[in-house]
């Protein structure tokens, strides 16, 4: 009796040790493809008064009866994950956001991709479309330039159509493209979600499949059929999307376009530094208003001041600042300047002496142009034009 129970148990410890190591052998991170018939016999082995008896197993072969058998269903499981937000100025075009959408189940899936604009959010980006990208690398990691090289295909996003098949444990790559309305101000922000719903493939790893590709991948209802085809077994989790719940085959993520924006405000001042412009010496800007009780007459030095701010609360330097100033009737032309500017831009002058004329033939103007200038975020910056009253 004790050879006997010895042996079962042996028995028992090499079938668990075979089930361990096949599947670890056929698993991934998917586990065991979906339709694989997984076989299973034992031995029995024993004594009658110390005489070996015939043993008794379940290989099927000489009458026996055959192995213990099951069919692996199907896990239908996956994740939509953003590869990150987007900074943007208002009125930008073709601003691309990245999802990578990553098959966790065990068979090949196909899907179909929808895009929700968020509640809550300020704005929604127009002009958007979709295109999707194999994983160049077959690592999951999004490399820019490469993972989303060449043109990709095209999708509609809501259509309802299928992409192609992905195999248990790749990722595709959906890039969002939208364009931001201009009216959108600093620090707003769209919020969207991409969803992906699992459809049935074209060609399954299945080898008792008989579902109709293209069509939405459902929950199995019934009971376990054991063997034959594989069942679907929904394995998802809940994502960003609103209708997007646990277990229903979809999943979503979200991710935002968020305005960055350089916020500018300028003025223009005028004063009177000096009644006798000469002896004052105009052209030196070393040379400050001498008090307020100086006088507009002709000969007197008078100094324009355009102020430019970007703010601190901006989140952009403003660049390619570009700024005209056209002399008025009245006044002749003696020096400009810039200052504090981050990048100080081109400064044109006219020449010394200009001396606007009325419209009408000749036309003289006397413009001054700052061009490509550049204001980072809680910085001013100065154009300065003197002149003396004519």
């Amino acid at each position: 009796m004790t050879t006997c129970v010895s042996r079962l148990r042996s028995a028992a410890f090499f079938i668990w040790a075979f089930i361990a190591v096949l599947f670890s052998s056929a698993a991934m991170a998917a586990g065991t493809d979906a339709g694989t018939s997984v076989s299973n016999t034992f031995t029995l082995d024993y004594e009658v008064s110390g005489v070996g008896q015939t043993q008794i197993t379940n290989d099927g072969v000489g009458g026996n009866p055959p192995p213990t058998t099951f069919t692996v269903d199907r896990i239908v499981d996956l994740t939509v994950t953003s590869q990150g937000d987007l900074s943007v100025a208002p009125g930008a075009t073709a601003q691309e956001l990245v999802f990578g959408v990553r098959n966790d189940g065990n068979d090949n899936q196909a899907y179909s991709l929808a895009l929700e604009n968020l509640a809550g959010d300020n704005f929604d980006p127009t002009s958007v479309t979709a295109r999707f990208y194999p994983d160049a690398g077959n690592d999951g990691l999004f490399v820019a330039g490469v993972d989303d090289a060449g043109a990709g295909t095209a999708y509609t996003l809501g259509s309802g159509a299928a992409t192609t098949d992905v195999a248990p444990d790749a990722t595709f790559w959906v890039v969002i493209s939208g364009d931001i309305p201009g009216s959108a101000t600093n620090g707003q922000f769209a919020e969207v979600a991409l969803l992906a719903d699992s459809l049935n493939p074209v060609a399954s790893l299945d080898p008792g499949y008989t579902a109709t590709p293209g069509n939405e991948t459902l929950a199995e209802t019934g009971v376990n059929n054991v063997n034959g085809e594989a069942q679907n077994v929904l394995a998802d989790g809940a994502g960003a999307a609103t209708a997007d719940a646990a277990n229903d085959g979809a999943h979503s993520d979200s991710a935002r376009y968020t305005v960055g924006a350089a916020e500018l405000t300028a003025n223009k001042t005028v004063s009177i530094l000096a009644t006798d412009g000469a002896a004052f010496g105009c052209s030196n800007f070393a040379n400050t208003q001498i008090n307020t009780s100086q006088y507009a007459a002709p000969g007197a030095c008078v100094e324009y001041v355009i102020t430019a701010t970007n703010a601190a609360t901006a989140t952009q330097p403003a660049s390619n600042i570009d700024i005209s100033d056209f002399l008025p009737e009245g006044v002749v032309f003696v020096a400009a300047q810039q200052a504090s500017f981050s990048t100080a831009g081109t400064l044109t002058s006219p020449a010394v002496g200009c001396a606007p004329d009325p419209v009408g033939p000749p036309v003289v103007t006397c413009e001054v142009r700052l061009d490509d200038a550049v204001l980072n975020v809680n910085t001013t910056g100065t154009l300065t034009i003197r002149a003396t009253v004519q």
